[in-house]
């Protein structure tokens, strides 16, 4: 791997630390110092991906008229300088929802002007496994900012845990700051890709709505942990990390395998088996309070969503002309999701109180309404395709 790559998905890493981190660190402070309802801590998810959703629109086609690097040094900035320090001098419910829109707009400059960076430095033959390679990568980092955040948090306080998120979007913003030069890799050791049909749009159309349904789950249920941890399943702050921990490290663990596979990524059947099973569990969560099953069986969630991301990031980037477009939908269509998932668990939550896991309900209800519109876009295609075709 090139230096440059290397930065890349060091700052990937440092980056997705630092977002996930604030989106575990905001909920649980809001909770426990200033006595957030369930509403109020999805507002929390929702306000910041609103923001990023809106932004990813933009920052995507922008990225392909101006180069990536105009855009995510100013947002790698934004969290670094402004976002992050409002937080960590909060001393209100009210300050705290003043740096939701911040950091959203600081992540939307970010992050699909990176990928896209990285979809130009490869060759179709080595995309799906240089994809592979930065999800990991992010992922692992997500993994760090799931644990280490709360653990500081209840080790010792609030400020500490913001500390360690300051400290990791410093390093992406450094990591980035010398001008990235990469020559695309040589693809001819890579085995060919899998020849595509005459219209692949439907599988694009497919990842989307999945990746969308897999974070309004992700979202929906992370802002929703805290309430869940100490109401329901009634553990500690460094145990709800660890379980955040765990079903992070379960996406890691599907973005680890699927880097390692190629040529299925143009059959949705996994997908569709994978999204079925996870909407299951989740309704059945739903009716159980015993954390031993939520550390069994949440982990799904990581798996759908590893499998949804890796698909939609792939068929967007294949087209190198549309690149930074297709990043910005990708980014989009997960941002909504994101944006979505935290509103609609959070009023779940508050509007039926006598059923505490009912956010979880919520999120398997979307999954499944998802796989529907999935099966209904393949067959769509399927009886749109000529005799021969």
């Amino acid at each position: 791997m090139s230096t440059s790559r290397l930065r890349i998905c060091a700052a990937a890493f440092c980056m997705d630390a630092t977002s996930y981190g604030a989106g575990l660190l905001l909920p649980i402070h809001a909770l426990n110092k200033f006595g957030a309802d369930p509403l109020e801590l999805g507002l929390i998810g929702t306000i910041i991906n609103a923001t990023y959703t809106v932004v990813c629109w933009l920052s995507g086609r922008l990225s392909d008229r101006v180069g990536s690097r105009a855009l995510y040094l100013p947002g790698a900035a934004i969290v670094f300088a402004a976002a992050l320090p409002i937080i960590y001098f909060s001393t209100s419910l009210g300050q705290l929802f003043l740096a939701t829109p911040i950091l959203g707009l600081g992540l939307a400059l970010y992050w699909a002007p990176l990928e896209r960076e990285l979809g130009e430095t490869s060759t179709s033959q080595n995309l799906w496994k240089t994809a592979g390679t930065f999800n990991c990568v992010w992922a692992a980092g997500i993994c760090l900012g799931s644990l280490g955040g709360p653990s500081l948090y209840d080790q010792l306080n609030f400020k500490a845990g913001v500390l360690l998120l300051l400290g990791l979007s410093g390093l992406a913003l450094v990591l980035l700051v010398p001008r990235l030069r990469i020559e695309p890799r040589d693809g001819r050791t890579e085995p060919p890709p899998t020849t595509e049909g005459p219209n692949s749009a439907h599988l694009l159309l497919v990842a989307w709505v999945a990746n969308f349904s897999a974070y309004f789950a992700f979202s929906g249920i992370n802002y929703q942990l805290a309430d869940l941890g100490k109401k329901h399943l009634e553990i500690g702050v460094t145990m709800l990390g660890l379980l955040a921990f765990v079903i992070n490290l379960a996406r890691f663990g599907g973005f680890f395998a699927l880097r390692r596979l190629s040529g299925w990524h143009y059959s949705p059947g996994w997908l569709f088996i994978v999204q079925l099973v996870t909407a299951l569990a989740l309704l059945g969560l739903s009716g159980l309070d015993s954390p031993v099953f939520y550390f069994a069986l949440l982990p799904l969630v990581g798996i759908f969503s590893a499998l949804a991301y890796s698909l939609s990031f792939y068929y967007g980037l294949r087209v190198p002309s549309k690149g930074g477009r297709n990043s910005g939908l990708h980014e989009a269509a997960l941002s909504m999701g994101l944006t979505l998932g935290p509103l609609a668990c959070g009023a779940a939550a508050r509007a039926l109180p006598d059923w505490p896991a009912v956010a979880l309900a919520a999120a398997g209800s979307m999954i499944l309404l998802a796989l529907t519109a999935e099966l209904i876009i393949m067959k769509i295609n399927r009886g749109g395709k000529q005799p021969g075709g």
